[in-house]
């Protein structure tokens, strides 16, 4: 957002009303455009969820009523007396009659289980498996320590409708099945016999005794339902366990697979509809639970299906806005060009007074507020030629002021450091050739106090640096030597007084800071033209350019270097400059370069 206002900020005024312009000419169209495209979008899906809410409980309801079938015959199958006659004595029947009790109980499954989609019947005992059991050929060990078995002991006996399952898998078989996937419905049985003549005299076989009839399912049923009421293009139907065990699915080899299904975890009623993600796009998901099974049948639409004719009319509607941007760009020019122009003018003549030209004046035509602008403009200029005359004195003033103050601010601090180094050699060394410093600090303050000007000549200031230097050098005794390569000439020019000694000392005290002996301090001097070079330079430690940026920005270890530089700006302006060159290790180069003026230009001819 702030970056948006800083754009809008940095655009002239006719940018910025046209922009206005193509704002409020675009914002009511589009708003019209996008408000219509999402009502007709909304009206589709809301369609859409009531047409295919309704497919998905009508299959629902006709598989239930089938399913529903199935568990009611199986109730009936539990209380056939012929059944309870026929397993009364399995455990005990020879094994050679087994094939003759297992066609007779074949006849009664037939009699209530007859379906096309059903794979086998089969009643399943710890020693024999009656029924046609031919398709799915399953041990009867494998049943009983398979995860059907234990499901149902776990649900106390209760029916169970098991999710399609992969056979080889569940049932632990090394060999292919003819039907490798399906779905059943377990039930266990405890056959009872009702004496016709006496209703409440009632048999029932012993509780050890483990009966379980298992009827397996193709999907064939519920995939042709489904597969014909889909309408919309790439829709897929979904039928599972609330786990998310497939039962069916559009993609015959989900079935038997355990998925994370999105809508699963949002369902709260037992039929409803819901727009997620799915497989990455957006769908539609219209659901209905059994009632039977209490599995969740699903109907998964995509949303662009549903919408494609809506997209179409999206196109419409960036094409038209495009359009009227266009119209809106040519409308927006003409006006903001006619508001503008006159400011345009004005700006133009506030450029010319920028360049000094106080001059300019503009034509007044009109009584409206950009003319009566124009009007005050003409008043300002010749204000502020006034104000520039009296500002330019009030600055030369100042400038000489901050020059005095830059001095005072230097001589008390060389003075304090002179005569403190001459202090710690009379007590650690007593040495005789203080005397001598003694002479030299006479004349240097000689120097000091006699010229009170802001200049002084060349050749003053390098006999003053002599002795200030003799001074260090007998302070810092072999540490470092004094190399002189000045043009005699140069003596005859004036220069600022005092203006090489932060420099040496810098060097002395900084620069060989971490040297016993084998410093080497030049002090160069020569005139180019109509310039005077000066350089001190040292084979010292040097410096960072980091070092470099603290010292030329108020160091307090090196606050000549910086006052020097300020007393050069302030003295000579863009005419004068300091240069620092160093590198670590290998020593610092200072060259101040200042402007020779007529007079001394005179003098030196």
């Amino acid at each position: 957002m702030n970056k948006l206002k800083e754009y809008f900020n940095s655009l002239n005024l006719q940018n910025k009303l046209r922009l206005c312009f193509i704002f409020l000419i675009l914002l009511p169209s589009l708003t019209i455009g996008i408000a219509y495209y999402g009502v007709s979008y909304h009206s589709i899906i809301d369609i859409a969820k009531k047409n295919i809410l309704d497919v998905v409980v009508k299959n629902t309801q006709l598989i239930d009523r089938q399913m529903s079938y199935i568990q009611e015959s199986a109730v009936n199958f539990n209380v056939d007396a012929d059944m309870y006659s026929l397993l009364s004595d399995v455990d005990t029947v020879p094994d050679s009659e087994l094939l003759i009790k297992d066609k007779k109980i074949q006849a009664v499954l037939q009699k209530y289980f007859v379906d096309d989609d059903i794979v086998t019947t089969t009643v399943m005992t710890e020693k024999f498996i009656f029924g046609d059991n031919s398709q799915l050929k399953v041990p009867v060990n494998n049943f009983f320590s398979s995860a059907l078995w234990e499901g149902l002991r776990e649900h106390r006996g209760e029916a169970q409708w098991v999710p399609t399952y992969v056979v080889k898998d569940t049932f632990g078989l090394d060999y292919a099945v003819e039907n490798p996937t399906v779905y059943s419905m377990i039930q266990p049985l405890n056959p009872t016999y009702i004496d016709p003549e006496k209703p409440s005299d009632t048999k029932a076989l012993s509780e050890d005794f483990n009966a379980v009839l298992v009827i397996s399912f193709r999907d064939n049923l519920i995939r042709e339902m489904f597969e014909s009421s889909n309408s919309v293009e790439n829709s897929q139907f979904c039928i599972s366990s609330m786990g998310g065990e497939i039962v069916s699915h559009s993609d015959s080899s989900q079935a038997g697979t355990t998925q994370e299904l999105p809508w699963l975890e949002h369902i709260t009623d037992k039929t409803g509809n819901m727009v997620l993600r799915y497989q990455g796009e957006k769908v539609l998901v219209c659901y209905e639970v059994s009632q039977v099974t209490g599995w969740v049948f699903a109907s998964i639409t995509p949303v662009r299906g549903l919408v494609h004719n809506v997209i179409s009319l999206q196109m419409l509607t960036v094409f038209l806005g495009i359009l009227i941007f266009i119209l809106a760009m040519l409308v927006s020019k003409i006006f903001a060009r006619k508001i503008t122009h006159p400011i345009e003018k004005l700006v133009g003549a506030m450029k010319q007074v920028g360049k000094g030209d106080f001059s300019v004046r503009l034509a007044t035509n009109g009584r409206d507020e950009l003319q009566y602008l124009t009007e005050k403009y003409n008043d300002m200029s010749e204000r502020i030629q006034i104000l520039i005359e009296e500002n330019y004195e009030s600055e030369i003033r100042n400038r000489e002021s901050e020059i005095m103050a830059l001095n005072l601010q230097m001589n008390p601090h060389f003075l304090y450091n002179t005569l403190n180094i001459i202090n710690m050699m009379a007590l650690e060394e007593g040495n005789e050739e203080i005397s001598r410093m003694l002479l030299c600090l006479s004349d240097m303050l000689q120097y000091t106090f006699r010229n009170k000007q802001e200049l002084a000549a060349f050749s003053e200031e390098y006999l003053w640096l002599q002795n200030y230097l003799h001074i260090m050098e007998m302070r810092f005794e072999g540490k470092f030597k004094v190399v002189y390569e000045v043009e005699r000439e140069l003596g005859q020019y004036k220069v600022p007084k005092l203006l090489l000694q932060p420099l040496v000392e810098n060097a002395v005290v900084h620069g060989f800071r971490d040297m016993k002996s084998g410093g080497c301090l030049y002090i160069r001097g020569a005139a180019e033209t109509d310039t005077v070079i000066l350089e001190v330079e040292d084979n010292g430690c040097g410096m960072s350019g980091e070092e470099i940026e603290k010292a030329m920005h108020g160091d307090y270890h090196r606050i000549g270097l910086e006052n020097t530089q300020r007393r050069i700006q302030l003295l000579y302006g863009e005419r004068g400059s300091m240069q620092i060159m160093s590198e670590p290790g290998k020593g610092t180069r200072i060259r101040i370069r200042i402007p020779l003026q007529e007079k001394e230009k005179r003098e030196g001819s």
